[in-house]
Parts: C-alpha cells; sequence; structure tokens
C-alpha cells in the first residue's frame, strides 16, 4: 500500500513513512528512532493512529538498514502495546493519512488491534546440538560408524560414494528423531498460548520453530517452563525464545 513515493511529484520532502497500526490511546517507547534514524511518532486517526516517522528526503526506501528498522520500530512498539504491521516501504504524503487508510478500514483495524489487547507474539525455537546428535548415531547405527571411520582422513574423491551415503543416513537420523523432541517443545508451549503457527524448518539441526500469541500475563509462566525445558534437554539441543514482537503471524499485514 504504497500511497506516494519520493519519485511522484505529488509528494513531497514531509512524506510520512509508515510502520504499523495502533489503538489511539496506546503508548509508545520513548525515543524510538526509524529509518534513516527520524523519531518516530503517532498521528491519530480516528478509530486508530498511525505509526509513522519522516521518510528520508535525500534517498528512496530500500535499505538493509531500512527493513531492519521497520521490523526494530515494530517489535519495540509490540512490547508496550498492540500493533497491526504495516507493509514494509509505504509511504504517503503528509495530510493523506486518511486516504492511506480510510475510516472503513480504520474501524476493522480497531476491531483487529481490541482482539489481540493484552496479548504478545514470542517466537520459540530448538535446535540440535549436531555433535551430540551425532554422537548418539554414530552408538546406535554401525553403517554409520563404518562409514566415519572409512571416510576419516581420507580424500573426498576417492570417498564420495561413502561420504553420499553418510550424509543420507546422518540427515535420515535427524528427521526421525524431529517430530518427537519437536512435540515436546510443542506439549511446553500449548498451555500457555491462544494460538500458534508452526513455522517450516529446512535445515539439518533445526528441531521446531513456533509463532505463539501469549497473554501478557502468561508470558513469565512461558518463560518459566521453556527454562525447565532447557535445562531438561540441554545435552542435545538449544530452546530459544524470542519476543515480544509484532503479530506477524495473527494479524492481517496492513
Amino acid at each position: 500500500m504504497t500511497v506516494g513515493t519520493e519519485k511522484d511529484p505529488a509528494v513531497g520532502a514531509a512524506d510520512l513513512y509508515l510502520y504499523g497500526l495502533v489503538a489511539p490511546d496506546a503508548p509508545l517507547p520513548d525515543d524510538l528512532a526509524g529509518i534513516a534514524g527520524r523519531p518516530v511518532r503517532a498521528e491519530a486517526l480516528g478509530s486508530v493512529a498511525a505509526v509513522v516517522s519522516d521518510a528520508p528526503s535525500d534517498r528512496e526506501v530500500g535499505l538493509p538498514d531500512d527493513v531492519r528498522d521497520h521490523a526494530r520500530v515494530l517489535d519495540a512498539v509490540a512490547d508496550v502495546a498492540p500493533v497491526l504491521p504495516v507493509r514494509f516501504g509505504t509511504l504517503t504524503a503528509a495530510g493523506a493519512l486518511e486516504d492511506a487508510v480510510p475510516a472503513d478500514r480504520q474501524r476493522r483495524h480497531a476491531d483487529d488491534l481490541r482482539a489481540l489487547a493484552g496479548t504478545a507474539q514470542l517466537t520459540v525455537s530448538a535446535r540440535y546440538r549436531e555433535e551430540a546428535v551425532l554422537a548418539e548415531l554414530v552408538a546406535e547405527n554401525p553403517e554409520i560408524r563404518h562409514l566415519r571411520e572409512r571416510t576419516r582422513g581420507r580424500d573426498e574423491m576417492a570417498t564420495y560414494d561413502a561420504r553420499l551415503r553418510l550424509g543420507e543416513l546422518v540427515v535420515a537420523g535427524f528427521d526421525r528423531r524431529r517430530p518427537a523432541d519437536a512435540e515436546l517443545v510443542a506439549r511446553t508451549v500449548a498451555p500457555f498460548a491462544r494460538a500458534i503457527s508452526d513455522h517450516e524448518v529446512t535445515r539439518t539441526g533445526d528441531v521446531t520453530e513456533l509463532a505463539l500469541l501469549v497473554r501478557r500475563d502468561d508470558v513469565g509462566p512461558l518463560e518459566d517452563a521453556l527454562e525447565a525445558l532447557a535445562e531438561q534437554v540441554a545435552d542435545r539441543m538449544v530452546v530459544r525464545l524470542v519476543g515480544p514482537q509484532a503479530p506477524y503471524d495473527f494479524a492481517e499485514e496492513v
């Protein structure tokens, strides 16, 4: 939803960059800086308020740092109040916010914000300690043990087929373990989550990544439960919790 860009002659130096939408009375973190270091503020929009900063006047928005700043602002706001993310790169002319977010959509967004009241998104991930799991595979599978001995210190081309077979067996071993270990994480967080979004994992050592919508009162108990789990599996897995974050998984991007 880009209402204008710097290449648009109708948009001038006073353009606004949009990060998200919040309730009209929502607090913002003090001294929050956005893209190009511009101060972030809330602009009233009737049923909602827009989280904005002045857009850079000397360049277009789109640098990697801009992407990181956009996400950082949203996560900082999400730490203190529900926020609906606006698509990265959204600009509007100063005084044209009503065109960017018309009244009928404001009402819908206000309903979405009320539904998110008192909640926060957090992301829990688990990753194997690969050397520990590999040691398990070597101990349980004679073929893996034989192939490791056969390929250790040998020319890669001369042992290509053996290395290929070894890799297949190791990946299969990780794949066999993943469902049970992912279920352990899911069972741990389920009592504290109003909703869960399961992210696809693609690396061999990844166990699971879950986005959680959690009542803010339940964040502390969730942290305690995950700390207990992390201690329980510390010899073979690393468990991390990140957040609060903007509710990318539980709110439609504006």
